[in-house]
Order: C-alpha cells, then sequence, then structure tokens
C-alpha cells in the first residue's frame, strides 16, 4: 500500500536511526579474514585507478595527446564501458557467485593493466582502459553484497564502516603509493635490469602495480563464501530480472534523487582527484611525483577526519532535533562547497593540499552514511541489483568529470586554467548535490514506509 499520509511518511524518516554498532567478537575469524581481502583487492583496484591519473604528465610529454585525450584515457573509456558492465556483473554475481565474479574481475583488470604499459597508440591505451573498467565494474556492488553474506546483522555495521574507511583511505594511500613509485623510477632507473632501464617510468610503473594481481586472484579465489541465505539465491535464480524493473516504477523518485545526488558528488570529486596531477604542476611549476605524494598526504588526513565526522554529526543531529543520516549527509553536501569557491584564488602548492583535505573530508563524512542509506532503500533480494546503480553512477562520473573538464580548460588560457576548470565543473556539482538529496528526502521516506509495511505484511 502506498504511504499518501506525509506525516507518516516523514514520521517513518525520523525515526530511522543509526544505532550504535554491537561488538562483532562473536564474527568468525573466516569472516574477518574476508573483509581483509576485501579491502586489500579495492586498495589495488585504487592504486591502479590513480596511477593512471599520476602519469597523466608523462604520457601527455610522451605522446603528445591533449587534454582531452588525456580526458578520454582516464574518463569516457573507463566510464562507458563501467555503466555498461556494472549491472550484468552485479547479476551474474548473484547467479553465478560472488566470489567467482570478482576474482574474474581482478584476473581482467591486472592483465589490461600489464598490456596498457606495451602500448605505443592512443587506440591500445583506450582499449586496456576499457579492460580495466570492465574489471573493476563488479566491484562496488559484488563487495556490498558479499558483506552481509559474511556478517550476520548486527556486525554488519561494523564491517561497513570498517570497509567504508578502509576504501576511502586506500584513495589516498593509492595516490601516495603511485606517488611514491614514480619517485623512486625517477632517481632509481640506473638500477634496474637493462632490459626494462631505457622503458619510460609510466611503462615501468603500470606493469609493476600490475603484479600483485595474481597473489589477489588467489585470495579472493580461496575466501569464504558467506552465508547468503537459500531463499534469496532461489529468488534471484528463478527471476533474474522481472523483480527489479516493478520496483524502479514504483520508487523511482527516491532512487533518482539519492542516486543523481551520489553522481554530482562523484563528479565533484573527481574532478579534483583526477586533474590535480596536472593543474598543480602546471600553475606553480613542481615536479607530478611530489603532487602525488603531497596530494596522497592530504586524501589520508581528509579520510581519517572524515570517517569520524558522521558519528559526531549524528550525535549533535540527535540533541538538535532528530536529524537523521540522509538530512546530515544533504548538510555536508552544502558545507562541500565552501573550499571549492576558495580553489581559484589559492597561491601555493600547500594551499591546494589544505583545500582538498578540507573539501575531501567533509564529503567522505557525506558518502560515509550512504552505504547505510541505499541499503535500507532496497529489499533484501534486490541489494545487489541496487547496488550496481551506484557503480552506475560512479561510471558516469568518470565519464563526465574528465571530459567537462578538459573540455573547460581548452577555452581558458594560462597555467591556472586547470584550476579554475576544477572549480566551474565541481562547485556546480556540489551545489545540485545538496539539492538533489533535499528533494529525497519526502520520496524516501515514503519508500521506507511501504518496504516496512511490505515486509510486516509477509512476515504475519
Amino acid at each position: 500500500m502506498r504511504a499518501n499520509n506525509p506525516n507518516a511518511a516523514e514520521s517513518t524518516l525520523e525515526s530511522t536511526t543509526v544505532e550504535p554498532p554491537k561488538s562483532a567478537g562473536s564474527v568468525g575469524m573466516l569472516a574477518w579474514y574476508g573483509l581483509c581481502v576485501l579491502m586489500f583487492t579495492t586498495l589495488f583496484a585504487l592504486v591502479i585507478r590513480q596511477m593512471l591519473s599520476l602519469i597523466a604528465p608523462s604520457l601527455q610529454a610522451s605522446m603528445g595527446y591533449s587534454d582531452l585525450q588525456l580526458g578520454m584515457l582516464q574518463g569516457l573509456g573507463m566510464a562507458a564501458f563501467a555503466c555498461v558492465a556494472s549491472f550484468p556483473m552485479g547479476w551474474l554475481a548473484d547467479r553465478y557467485g560472488r566470489r567467482l565474479m570478482l576474482a574474474l574481475g581482478v584476473a581482467l583488470w591486472s592483465l589490461a593493466t600489464f598490456v596498457f604499459a606495451f602500448q605505443d597508440g592512443f587506440t591500445g591505451l583506450f582499449l586496456c582502459t576499457i579492460g580495466i573498467a570492465i574489471g573493476e565494474a563488479g566491484l562496488v556492488p559484488i563487495v556490498y553484497a558479499m558483506i552481509p553474506d559474511l556478517f550476520p546483522e548486527r556486525q554488519r555495521h561494523v564491517a561497513n564502516l570498517i570497509f567504508y574507511g578502509g576504501s576511502v583511505l586506500g584513495g589516498g594511500l593509492g595516490m601516495a603509493l603511485g606517488g611514491s613509485l614514480l619517485e623512486w623510477l625517477a632517481v632509481s632507473s640506473a638500477s634496474l635490469p637493462s632490459a626494462i632501464a631505457s622503458a619510460e617510468d609510466w611503462r615501468i610503473a603500470m606493469a609493476l602495480v600490475a603484479l600483485p594481481g595474481a597473489l589477489l586472484f588467489l585470495l579472493v579465489a580461496t575466501m569464504p563464501m558467506g552465508r547468503q541465505t537459500s531463499a534469496i539465491r532461489a529468488s534471484v535464480a528463478a527471476e533474474p530480472s522481472a523483480p527489479f524493473m516493478p520496483y524502479v516504477a514504483r520508487h523511482w523518485r527516491s532512487l533518482a534523487t539519492v542516486f543523481s545526488s551520489l553522481l554530482c558528488v562523484a563528479i565533484a570529486s573527481g574532478a579534483i582527484m583526477m586533474w590535480f596531477p596536472l593543474a598543480l604542476p602546471r600553475a606553480f611549476g613542481i615536479d607530478p611525483a611530489t603532487v602525488g605524494v603531497g596530494l596522497g598526504q592530504a586524501v589520508v588526513i581528509a579520510s581519517i577526519v572524515g570517517i569520524l565526522l558522521p558519528g559526531v554529526a549524528l550525535k549533535v543531529g540527535q540533541r538538535l532535533g532528530g536529524l537523521q543520516p540522509i538530512k546530515v549527509a544533504t548538510i555536508f553536501n552544502g558545507l562541500a562547497c565552501l573550499p571549492a569557491m576558495c580553489l581559484p584564488f589559492i597561491s601555493s602548492p600547500l594551499q591546494a593540499y589544505i583545500i582538498v583535505a578540507t573539501q575531501g573530508a567533509i564529503l567522505v563524512a557525506s558518502s560515509a552514511l550512504m552505504p547505510g542509506v541505499i541499503q535500507d532503500l532496497a529489499p533484501p533480494h534486490l541489494r545487489s541489483r541496487v547496488l550496481s546503480l551506484l557503480g552506475i553512477m560512479n561510471g558516469l562520473a568518470l565519464a563526465i568529470s574528465p571530459l567537462a573538464v578538459g573540455v573547460v580548460s581548452g577555452l581558458i588560457t594560462g597555467p591556472r586554467g586547470l584550476l579554475y576548470s576544477i572549480t566551474l565543473v565541481g562547485l556546480p556539482s556540489l551545489v545540485g548535490a545538496a539539492i538533489l538529496l533535499m528533494v529525497a528526502w519526502r520520496p524516501y521516506a515514503e519508500t521506507l514506509s511501504q518496504l516496512q509495511t511490505a515486509h510486516s505484511g509477509e512476515a504475519s
């Protein structure tokens, strides 16, 4: 039954609280081992993704590519195929096994990364980014679907928070590791074996970051299977696609506003993470490897602060009138606009790193609240497919953000033109994210009310 009473819907939203995580001591060691494997796998994917950004200046110098071509390599190839492959990967994982599909994904993106190092033309590089994208397309929906398989309900929130915090920290760690690798190659190329010493640093770096893929493939392939219930597996296998579209048709307002907001946040974040390694050397004449280390440190600081902020904000919100996670996330998205407005006026790399750390902490705090929001938005047997929409949004952002900044940069001359372009793309995206999430409050409350009613009816 549709919840037509707006007061009832609002009451449902206000009654949805984030309970403090309960003790996870009763969870078996195999479950925690499985979570560690998932975190290391995600870190490996992030290192490869960040490396594509860090090698952009070297790739541009070596190949003579324009900003638009770099945007296509970093965004279009990965994004288009990540969007296309995300939902099928989620469906295949539900149907044939999440562990199997994740292991195959690791193998594919590792091989594509290794082959990337040996390409001499734009077409070959573009095809390799497509391979990386398809391999990584199932990462988010599969991992977030496997966590409930590994952990019972009362430990799932703990595992979600640990995984999200680890993956966010992994973004900064991936940037720092990539920058450190490039710095090491810049000063140590003479000590490398003669067979590879003459190769360009970006080629050696891409080949080296692909090597851990073999070990991670084995770890994923042998990790615990989890506790997925036979009822959900039977439902997915018997009717793999039909239940999804009626759900979307009924709750499209909630899905459209929540996921569009996530898309806007991803565009703003991508504008900085993908283009700062090129924007700061242009504006201040510093080495790209140094930028990688500095940005990595800023992102790590932002991640730590951002993970701590949601708990504090929710406690304060409860005292001020019961602000719920989706409303707190809206506030964070609005606050992220403030550092974005300061970016065109920076006068040193240190100020740039402070902007990244401040804005990053706020956006991490907002994003940390969203997995629980999305999990509550969908019934259990559709969670993998709903989560695949998150992968699609990230893929769209990978396409839109680099290309948009590249196009705008082509219209603005001067060494600081790329910094202005990042602001012109990122700031409107953050404003849109806050507005969309505010619009989502009421339809989201109605969806929660309907799902709770349906669950009560099934239970009776």
